[in-house]
């Protein structure tokens, strides 16, 4: 089988540049280089000459689950390998829905990291390219069907909101608001309601993450663009379930289960900042929580 080229990366309608112009992605690493007395520093410039810094979407081929791959030379910090006995340069990483940010830092399916060598290690330090090329073949072909484990701090972040397992409350006044609004719920989005609708953890001092569930009045306060994107680019069935941080994020849900965040930053978001968070109800409080 031939190697998924760049030519063919740039050409997929799935691929997006990102941080801006070449030059300023070439200053940006021009500076990190030096801050981090990066000793193949030429190496790096000449990636990011060549092929800039971007993303690409692709699904993968069994599990149907939706991938990106950053190509991101030193987004991240270098790490120092002793067992190498050098510093290892950040390049780019693949991540799905069930990724999120921990402390400012993302957790990655799978990250690729150079060495002096010329070649590519992932964060388990385990060598899977041995040149540019294929590594871009790498992460294009490479299959994960990747779950996050659930952490026992969504878990406890669910309870104090109210949560508790085998949760069923009555949304017969929520059923007859939507019908009054043209919207039949589908049985993933009642049993949705039933589990979590009306749960609340609020901080307003951002010490913690903080969520609300709507019980009612699903339909009220809705941005009119927001509304629109969300129907034509996902699903004109989605439905308004809650807020996030501080009321900056939104949370809805779509006709089949699928969780979008919008107004934040996502590992998964589009340009109107909509993202699908977590494979499942769980994965996605996952990434909302934990």
């Amino acid at each position: 089988m031939s190697l998924v080229t760049f030519d063919d990366i740039k050409n997929d309608p799935g691929f997006r540049t990102v941080n801006g112009t070449l030059e300023h992605q070439l200053e940006d690493c021009n500076s990190r280089i030096m801050n981090e007395s990066i000793t193949f520093g030429d190496k790096i410039i000449e990636l990011v000459k060549k092929y800039g810094e971007f993303y690409i979407d692709r699904i993968e081929h069994d599990s149907g689950d939706r991938l990106r791959f950053y190509f991101e030379p030193l987004f991240n910090p270098t790490k120092y390998w002793s067992e190498f006995d050098q510093y290892a340069v950040f390049i780019g990483s693949i991540i799905n829905s069930d990724c999120k940010y921990y402390n400012g830092d993302p957790s990655p399916i799978e990250s690729a990291y150079l060495l002096n060598d010329g070649c590519y290690y992932n964060q388990s330090k385990k060598k899977i390219a041995d040149s540019i090329e294929e590594l871009f073949d790498y992460f294009m072909k490479v299959e994960y069907d990747y779950h996050a484990p659930i952490s026992q701090k969504t878990y406890d972040s669910l309870k104090k909101c109210g949560w508790y397992e085998g949760r069923k409350v009555d949304i017969s006044g929520l059923i007859e608001e939507c019908e009054e609004n043209g919207i039949t719920l589908t049985d993933k989005q009642k049993s949705f309601f039933e589990e979590f609708s009306g749960i609340s953890n609020r901080s307003y001092d951002g010490s913690e993450p903080d969520m609300f569930i709507l019980s009612e009045g699903i339909f009220q306060d809705i941005d009119d663009f927001e509304k629109k994107w969300i129907y034509d680019h996902y699903d004109e069935n989605a439905v308004f379930v809650g807020y996030c941080y501080l009321e900056e994020g939104t949370i809805w849900l779509t006709s089949d289960g699928q969780m979008l965040l919008t107004n934040i930053s996502g590992m998964l978001n589009d340009e109107n900042w909509v993202s699908p968070i977590g494979r499942t109800i769980m994965n996605g409080f996952n990434v909302l929580l934990s």
